[in-house]
């Protein structure tokens, strides 16, 4: 047996290790690219979510590097992610692939630990030794989605202040390919001094003060790379922070009911949104409330077209916090037919909005330091985070 799972960006060396745990032989498919996501669309339903047609793409190329057990996570609730299993699996059967199977990966409470009976599915050892491999594969899995994030928070912010383009993409893909082979406790308490010490050989000009921007939406198009067009390293390559919150971390913490943060979020949106209709809409406006208290210069919210719960959210955004807050905010839905081109003037316009917003600051008597660094001693923050500042402004 070969297991395989799809992407969902940086997040594949932690998916890898949960299974590897298990006494499992894993491949990776390919990047999602235009292949995959013309197969996805060609077999999917016409009106599907973004995210279902790449995910399918993605399979096919995991079936094609050879794997024949596919781990696809799903949730409860109104979010079509509920059935994308069940449907992915008959595709594929129709597709040709007969002897392929999907296991869905239950990850509507993780304290039910209903989690552990995809894993016992796809090992063979026998019950005993599988719960010695449960205990080591949590801690592995945990480690290394909290060190994806911090990847993602310093990629964030070191790429507005890069010298020479790339370089920050570079030590991006490097850390990942060196986090994938750290297999052993000690080298995993270590890692942290990995990141910062890679980080901190990246040429960088301290004096820019570059615009600081706020990302959140849908989990799979925010993290998956090529379904958002790479908004993450455009805009980081023109000069702005982006500060992502949401990650695999992130959502596994939330699963646990640990995470504090969402919690905040939750209690920010609640006058606006009082009950989950799915997706990551409460987080979302929770977020754009958070970041407009915050001093951030702008606040980005990109999704899948069609998607119900994140079209409530842009509504609500809209119609009664645009008001209020006044935070700049560019509207991102995506499918297939979304081209580089007309995105990349968008968001040169967005920049060019939140640049004029800022002198406007200036002109009031702030200094430019004081509207970088705004309120960013607040609960919003991870820890590295605060490490990655610090060192910014020494």
């Amino acid at each position: 047996m070969i297991a395989s799972f799809p992407n969902l960006g940086h997040s594949w060396p932690a998916f890898k290790t949960l299974l590897e745990c298990f006494d499992v032989k894993v491949v990776l498919p390919d990047l999602t690219n235009r292949e995959a996501l013309k197969i996805g669309v060609k077999y999917s339903p016409e009106f599907v979510c973004l995210p279902f047609k790449s995910t399918l793409g993605d399979f096919v190329s995991c079936i094609k590097n050879g794997a024949d057990t596919l781990i696809m996570a799903v949730d409860c609730g109104p979010c079509r992610l509920g059935f994308y299993s069940s449907l992915h699996e008959r595709l594929l059967k129709n597709m040709g692939y007969k002897n392929v199977r999907v296991i869905p990966l239950n990850q509507a409470d993780l304290l039910e630990f209903k989690w552990l009976n995809t894993f016992f599915k796809v090992s063979t050892s026998n019950a005993l030794i599988k719960y010695s491999m449960m205990v080591k594969a949590t801690i592995f899995f945990l480690k290394k989605a909290k060190y994806i994030e911090d990847i993602q928070t310093a990629e964030g912010i070191f790429r507005a202040y890069e010298q020479n383009t790339g370089d920050t993409t570079r030590t991006v893909n490097k850390l990942l390919k060196r986090l994938d082979k750290t297999n052993t406790v000690q080298s995993l308490r270590d890692f942290k001094f990995v990141i910062r010490n890679n980080f901190k050989y990246i040429d960088i000009d301290k004096k820019r003060v570059p615009l600081r921007v706020v990302r959140a939406g849908e989990i799979h198009v925010t993290l998956e790379p090529y379904v958002n067009l790479e908004i993450r390293r455009r805009l980081g390559e023109i000069g702005v922070i982006i500060h992502q919150s949401l990650s695999l971390y992130d959502w596994i913490i939330h699963r646990l009911h640990l995470n504090f943060r969402r919690k905040w979020l939750e209690h920010l949106a609640n006058p606006h949104i009082p009950l989950d209709i799915g997706g990551e809409t409460i987080w979302v406006i929770g977020e754009y409330i958070n970041s407009a208290m915050e001093g951030f210069d702008g606040f980005i919210h990109n999704y899948p077209f069609t998607c119900m719960p994140e079209t409530t959210s842009r509504t609500i955004i809209e119609e009664k916090l645009k008001k209020k807050y006044e935070l700049p905010v560019l509207f991102i839905s995506l499918d297939e037919q979304s081209g580089v081109e007309g995105f990349r003037t968008r968001l040169e316009a967005f920049v060019d909005l939140m640049n004029s917003r800022r002198n406007l600051k200036l002109k009031k008597g702030r200094t430019e330091k004081q509207v970088l660094f705004a309120n960013h001693n607040n609960f919003y923050r991870n820890d590295f985070y605060y490490k990655c500042i610090k060192f910014l402004q020494e």
